[in-house]
């Protein structure tokens, strides 16, 4: 037996003939009751789209990227034109995380990399990335060289003797890429800002 409910006749057109364009509405029961005996179930359109969007939720929430916190830092207080200059990224991530370290030992992962935009007057003498640790990832021969989910990176500046007293702000930009147990997520860049307060020089 056919189950139309109280399906209108256009209703009843559009989900028993969807290819008709035109039909007898005259004719259009004897149509029906010779068609092939089937059940149609009318489903209301809300049910489905709560549906999926309850499926791209939850399939967003598995898939969705950890992120780093940052926290800069700047070691000394009082800074001089000349002088060299310690600053202190620290990288937080959940607790089941890790980031590659900067020297990967696979090639096909991403290094953390801190870099700079450096304001004139300063430049980079040195960063310092913590030791790397051993995981082995699920269906992996070799392990990877990680960063745990907490470490900092250290960066010693080099302040010109002619950088001009006040504040300066040094950009940087952190790429990881983090990884659990069992997958490695796609790189993400974080962007940081260091502010320096650099005093009037020593008098010549």
């Amino acid at each position: 037996m056919s189950v139309v409910g109280d399906l209108t006749f256009e209703q009843a057109v559009v989900l028993l003939a969807p290819e008709t364009h035109a039909v007898n509405r005259n004719t259009f029961r004897t149509t029906f009751m010779s068609m092939p005996k089937t059940r149609t179930v009318v489903v209301p359109l809300g049910f489905l789209v709560a549906g999926l969007g309850l499926s791209a939720v939850s399939a967003s929430a598995q898939l969705q990227k950890p992120v780093a916190e940052l926290t800069p830092t700047v070691e000394q207080q009082a800074i001089q034109p000349g002088q060299t200059v310690t600053l202190v990224l620290g990288v937080e991530l959940p607790e089941n995380m890790h980031v590659q370290s900067d020297e990967p030992r696979d090639p096909f992962v991403i290094p953390t990399l801190l870099t700079f935009t450096l304001p004139e007057g300063v430049t980079v003498e040195e960063i310092t990335y913590p030791e790397s640790t051993d995981f082995l990832l699920e269906g992996w021969d070799e392990p990877l060289a990680v960063f745990e989910h907490e470490f900092t990176i250290a960066v010693r500046l080099a302040l010109d003797a002619d950088v001009s007293p006040g504040e300066i702000v040094v950009p940087g930009s952190l790429l990881y890429q983090a990884c659990d147990d069992r997958v490695c997520f796609a790189p993400a860049t974080a962007a940081v800002e260091w502010h320096l307060q650099v005093g009037p020089g020593e008098p010549r």
